[in-house]
């Protein structure tokens, strides 16, 4: 085999710089922003440059990519060529500051560059084929795509290992001291320089002979014949069990299912694009039958789909991730109702919408960000109003009473929907509910940056303040609490006056086991809410804690967890069988609430008595 030289490696280069310049330069200026980044810049200022920076320029490679395949075929004047690319660059820079402070962003910033990303991705696989009806064309140049890049993650990894290996050995045999950043460096150059320069190096010139290509790889045919199809058909099978079952125990559907049913579909549609140009071929004809029955097969499927996220929705409002979902569903109805009941079946249909689809979800007014903040807004005020919490558009303080007489369900949400709010959108859609006072308090410029501050402070106002942590609870009736007496944490300071003995205890509801202790012969069990203490194998106590729950007198909704519990509240009597008096002095108590019952899950202490023999 002949190596390339090295004069046809630069002419190479150079063409590939001459066809694709500005995704070099976009990859070149994300490639020094992450070195920036490595190496030490790390004034928050600048990081925060440094990561957007890099975030914006990494997307100027599907979209530059796009662009100048559009340029190529369409050949427009330079006026025109000069403005496509300026308006491409302005998107990268409107990008830029859309990321705001990049590291107190709230998550729809990473989903917003998800999904341009996704759609200039989608824009660059049909950006080349928009005039005539070039589906052959188009799937060929997919093809290359797809196999190109396969090809430069093969050779990209493989360089990668051989230059670590030997920088490796420099370092064992020579004791050369190469720092560990090095091997970072190196692994971005070729994942960042080296793999853009030879994928785009293997883009064949010209486009337009592509439409008359009918070559196909024997693999990727055995592959999708006899690994994909079969794995599409094994799970078609799973859900229309999963839907006869529904039917037959008249049960609602899951909603993890909707997540199934779109992976699955996307894995069915995605194996007969690639087995589309050989699928008219007489040997075939089955794969024509399957396509035909595939989308039909969808149908059931998608209704399915969108009961699943309707319950969802009906029960719990619109999330982002929930707009997403139901965003797939609507593109996958429209494209199965398209292959069912069109003539003229063209699949270049398939990234065009989806691309559509990828970018209207994230502007205007019916976009994921703004419908789902809109959404939770208005389920935590229809339950605020419906508890008092809201008279009139604006917040009332609620009084401890009452706040107690709220069902812990609704506790559940309200925190939720604060959390989902806080963490996704920031608070500031609540503020026309707050005085002016209180709103210009809360959302001052120091204060508006920190998402839990704004929200103790709203909750505050409300009369219902603290974050609850249920994430150990069975189900959104249920409330996880744990009290802490902090002088009781630690033996050392105890006060033991007029007890000659001190036991440590600590047990909870859900061990199989009794907590033995290291002699074997002390030990306790918690169950159904009764604390059995032994000592010398034998019950010396057994304490009932529903009355000792009960004497907590603390509204526990206000926190999951209370630090600031005083001893006197944590320090009960109690009496041996024998009717001698014990003290029992909690470190810390944990229950489950819910309207009708209290569970003790575990307690921690100290038993105190004067004789226990």
């Amino acid at each position: 085999m002949k190596l390339p030289s090295f004069q046809f490696l630069s002419q190479s280069v150079l063409e590939v710089t001459r066809r694709f310049p500005f995704v070099l330069l976009s990859i070149f200026i994300s490639t020094i922003a992450i070195f920036l980044l490595i190496h030490g810049f790390n004034k928050e200022a600048s990081e925060t440059i440094f990561i957007k920076l890099a975030m914006a320029s990494a997307l100027g490679l599907p979209l530059f990519f796009a662009v100048h395949i559009f340029v190529e075929r369409a050949k427009p004047l330079g006026m025109f060529r000069f403005i496509i690319l300026v308006v491409s660059a302005g998107l990268l820079v409107q990008f830029y500051f859309l990321l705001g402070n990049i590291k107190n962003a709230p998550s729809p910033i990473y989903y917003r560059y998800f999904f341009w990303s996704v759609g200039f991705h989608l824009f660059a696989a049909f950006s080349a084929f928009y005039v005539r009806e070039e589906i052959n064309g188009f799937w060929q140049f997919n093809k290359v795509l797809f196999l190109r890049f396969l090809t430069a993650a093969l050779y990209s990894s493989v360089l990668y290992l051989g230059l670590a290996g030997a920088l490796l050995a420099i370092q064992e045999l020579f004791s050369v001291d190469i720092n560990s950043k090095v091997y970072t460096d190196l692994w971005v150059i070729i994942a960042g320089l080296f793999n853009t320069v030879f994928f785009l190096g293997g883009i064949p010139k010209p486009l337009d002979s592509l439409q008359e290509d009918s070559s196909y790889p024997k693999g990727l045919k055995i592959f999708t014949q006899y690994v994909l199809i079969p794995l599409v058909t094994i799970y078609l099978l799973i859900l229309y069990a999963y839907t006869a079952k529904i039917l037959i125990q008249m049960n609602l559907p899951k909603g993890w299912v909707a997540n199934l049913i779109i992976g699955f579909s996307i894995a069915g549609i995605l194996s007969l694009l690639l087995v589309y140009p050989v699928r008219d071929l007489e040997e075939n004809k089955w794969l024509k039958t399957f396509s035909r029955f595939f989308y039909f097969s969808l149908l059931p499927l998608v209704v399915l789909l969108f009961i699943a996220i309707g319950i969802r929705i009906s029960e719990y409002g619109v999330t982002i991730e929930r707009y997403i979902v139901a965003m797939l569903g609507t593109w996958l109805a429209i494209i199965t109702l398209y292959f069912v009941f069109s003539k003229h079946k063209n699949i270049i249909v398939i990234p065009v919408s989806l691309c559509v689809f990828a970018f209207g979800s994230i502007i205007g007014p019916w976009g994921m960000f703004q419908v789902s903040e809109r959404s939770q807004l208005k389920r935590l005020e229809l339950l605020l109003e419906k508890n008092g919490a809201i008279l009139n558009g604006k917040i009332v303080k609620l009084s401890e009473e009452k706040a107690q007489h709220i069902k812990i369900k609704e506790v559940n949400q309200i925190n939720s929907i604060f959390d989902y709010l806080a963490s996704n959108h920031g608070l500031k859609g609540m503020k026309h509910w707050l005085s002016k006072s209180d709103g210009d308090r809360i959302f001052n410029d120091s204060l508006s940056n920190e998402y839990d501050n704004c929200k103790y402070e709203i909750q505050k106002c409300i009369g219902l303040y603290g974050y609850n942590n249920n994430s150990y609870a069975k189900d959104e009736n249920e409330m996880n609490l744990t009290y802490y007496c902090n002088q009781f944490q630690n033996v050392e300071g105890l006060d033991i006056s007029g007890y000659d003995h001190i036991f440590n205890f600590s047990s909870y509801e859900y061990q199989d086991d009794r907590n033995v202790d290291s002699t074997g012969a002390n030990f306790q069990r918690l169950r159904k809410n009764e604390l059995q203490l032994f000592q010398n194998a034998h019950l010396i106590c057994s304490v009932k804690l529903d009355k000792i729950v009960a004497q907590l007198k603390l509204f526990p909704r206000k926190s999951d967890s209370v630090y600031d519990i005083k001893p006197e509240q944590m320090t009960f009597g109690a009496e041996s069988l024998s009717g001698q008096k014990l003290k029992l002095m909690f470190s810390n108590l944990s229950i489950t609430l819910t309207d009708s019952s209290t569970v003790v899950n575990s307690v921690n202490g100290y038993l105190l008595s004067k004789d226990l023999k």
